[in-house]
């Protein structure tokens, strides 16, 4: 062994890690020159022998494994290679940069008129725009857009429109380069930056979308608003042709990517959106746009540059429809002009409630009455909290509920959704109408006990007739309610009088038409119909009650008339006694049997009809025949009376009355007529 190289022999098997073993060789040949025994030389020989055995042993591990995972190591290798093509795709999207070109003013050609300068070339070589100068008159010309400014006259124009607003020729402004140069580049919409000796032009190849507008689809529209209801978005904005040819925009509702427009066109003005994949839901939309934002648009051109254009316009998203759990009962507050619907789980506070929905029904006055939303006099509703609905009352409204209260009030909620948010939202629709009961808060006791009196020559209760010089009414109330206050009677929806003085003791009203219609002409004029009478009752503040019931006033000026009597038949079968007239009133009205005398010459006798209970009664049965049907007790007192001499007289006076108590007019003698008698 000593007369071998043990450097040489380890080296040779060493071949991948040599130095290691090289280190190791050099610790045992030291040993050797130091005389260690020969078991000591060994023991240090095998030591070496393994550790460099330790060091080679990985490598061939390494080689092992590399042949038996190739298909596994392979797919890591093509997942990092996929990921690194991606981010390199993403880097390559990065913010669009104007290029800025910068133009020395004393090199440029410059238009020149008094104070005023324009150099030329940051217009036409930087702006790309044409410029014209003639007389006193600067034209600059791009695209569509054509600036004449007129420096003897002072004024400016775009594409034909003066420009009241442009400051150009304003005492102030004694910069004439600096001014005019940025006005035309702020018509243009290019950025300048202007020095004592540059100009500094950005040449915009990629300029940011505008006029972004947002539509959403669906049953229930709200501008810039998605609901339960829209299906899907649809947006615009208008971009510069040519600038983004190949590209793409972007639509973003905050952060959020919800649609993208991949084609466009070197012609296009504008790009379009649709989140819409054919057949929208509402759920579909949910998902792609779960909450709003402000409206942004990524413009990207072939190069993978974008700009970005804002709205200044947020969309506002609420996919929560409003609420209501139960309904219980209401409240009705003429002074407050307030109506609560008292009811559970209302969301949200500040909800709509759709007012013409509700209904009021006052069962004493047999009287409904439906609310209005017309702007001004109409009512409002809001969802006050979670369990109150307050409905404040329109001036027209409270018109209609007037003498609405008491304990036989009810509200009726129509079939239909009642409230709506904001968002265009709405509850559920209910399928049936819903009755509530009103508890009315009133600080005044509707009127009682109505009375009327007609004054004239003939009186009718509750009538008044062709003979009513006046009419005249009372009405309980309670002392000290309404005092200073008025009272009011009505027919109908009539005012006819008013009492205009209640002292604090009183416990009636009173009322007489003389006030407004001394005569029966003015009568006439002011009661010319009947209807149902009523009374308000009014406090000092104004507020009001009507009474709850009342008689009905019957009008009736028309008089019965009757022109002439031409024959009498008497029919003793029948009964009956059957006149030929003619000009006879109205069907129906009464004939005064006690004016009617029979006379039977043979017998000797005569009979005047009566009028009781037992007796006769006439009417009136065309405009040319009377009838008169002959009583139980009449009948027996004309036994007998059936000569073919006989003749009836008629007293002097009205003989048809109406039931109004209006008469014809009175004959001032009396009328003879021969009976035909028939058996």
């Amino acid at each position: 062994m000593e007369n071998i190289s043990i450097s040489a022999y380890y080296l040779q098997n060493c071949p991948i890690f040599p130095a290691r073993c090289y280190v190791s060789i050099n610790m045992v040949e030291k040993q050797l020159r130091k005389g260690e025994s020969t078991m000591k030389k060994i023991l240090v020989i095998i030591l070496t022998a393994v550790l460099s055995f330790s060091f080679i042993t990985p490598a061939y591990a390494d080689r092992d494994d590399k042949g038996k995972n190739d298909k596994h190591h392979q797919e890591k290798q093509n997942i990092k290679k996929n990921s690194k093509q991606k981010k390199d795709k993403q880097k390559k999207a990065k913010k669009y940069k104007a290029k800025k070109v910068e133009f020395n003013i004393k090199k440029s050609p410059v238009i020149k008129n008094g104070r005023y300068k324009l150099p030329i070339n940051p217009v036409t070589k930087g702006m790309g725009a044409d410029v014209d100068y003639k007389d006193g008159i600067l034209t600059v010309t791009k695209d569509d857009i054509t600036i004449v400014i007129n420096f003897k006259n002072e004024t400016v124009a775009i594409n034909g429109v003066i420009d009241t607003s442009s400051g150009l020729f304003k005492p102030k402004n004694n910069n004439g380069m600096t001014v005019l140069i940025k006005y035309i580049a702020q018509i243009l919409d290019i950025r300048v930056d202007v020095d004592d000796d540059e100009i500094e032009v950005e040449l915009p190849t990629l300029t940011a979308p505008k006029d972004i507008t947002v539509t959403p689809v669906g049953s229930t529209i709200i501008s810039n608003t998605l609901n339960t209801s829209t299906l899907f978005l649809t947006a615009k904005a208008t971009i510069k042709a040519g600038q983004a040819t190949g590209g793409r925009a972007e639509l973003y509702i905050g952060s959020k990517l919800v649609a993208t427009d991949s084609d466009i066109k070197a012609t296009d003005t504008s790009v379009t959106f649709n989140t819409s994949d054919g057949t929208p839901t509402n759920e579909e939309l949910q998902r792609l746009v779960p909450k709003g934002g402000e409206v942004q648009v990524r413009l990207y051109n072939s190069k993978n540059e974008y700009v970005v254009g804002k709205s200044g316009q947020k969309l506002l998203v609420d996919y929560e429809a409003p609420t209501i759990s139960e309904y219980s009962s209401a409240s009705f507050n003429p002074e407050n002009r307030q109506l609560h619907l008292y009811v559970k789980e209302a969301r949200e506070k500040g909800d709509i409630v759709d007012v013409t929905l509700i209904t009021l029904y006052d069962s004493s006055l047999g009287k409904t009455y439906k609310l209005t939303n017309t702007a001004n006099v109409g009512s409002s509703g809001i969802v006050k909290d979670a369990n109150t609905l307050l409905i404040n009352i329109g001036s027209a409204d409270m018109t209609g509920l007037a003498g609405f209260g008491g304990d036989d009030v009810h509200l009726i909620i129509l079939a239909g959704s009642l409230l709506r948010d904001s968002a265009g939202n709405v509850s559920p629709s209910l399928n049936h109408s819903i009755t509530l009961p009103v508890t009315a808060v009133t600080k005044l006791d509707a009127p009682t006990n109505i009375a009327l009196t007609p004054i004239g020559t003939v009186v009718v209760p509750n009538t008044i007739n062709s003979s009513t010089i006046q009419l005249t009414a009372t009405a309980n109330i309670v002392a000290g309610q309404a005092e200073g206050g008025r009272a009011e009677l009505y027919v109908g929806d009539k005012l006819i009088a008013i009492d205009t003085v209640i002292k604090a003791t009183d416990t009636s009203v009173t009322f007489t038409t003389l006030d407004f219609a001394p005569t029966l002409a003015e009568l006439m004029k002011l009661i010319p119909t009947g209807g149902d009478v009523s009374v308000k009752l009014y406090n000092a503040n104004n507020d009001v009650v009507t009474s709850k019931s009342g008689p009905t006033l019957k009008v009736d000026y028309i008089a019965p008339t009757l022109t002439n009597v031409s024959s009498v038949i008497y029919s003793r079968f029948a009964h009956q006694l059957y006149f030929t007239v003619s000009g006879a009133g109205a069907v129906g009205d009464i004939v005064d049997v006690t004016m009617i005398t029979l006379h039977d010459p043979i017998l000797g006798k005569s009979y005047k009809l009566t009028a009781s209970n037992n007796g006769s009664e006439g009417f009136v049965n065309s405009e040319n025949s009377l009838v008169v049907n002959i009583g139980k007790n009449d009948r027996y007192a004309l036994t007998g009376f059936e000569s073919e001499n006989m003749y009836i007289t008629i007293a002097p006076g009205s003989l048809i009355k109406d039931q109004a108590g209006n008469a014809s007019p009175i004959k001032t003698d009396a009328i003879t007529i021969p009976i035909i008698v028939i058996k």
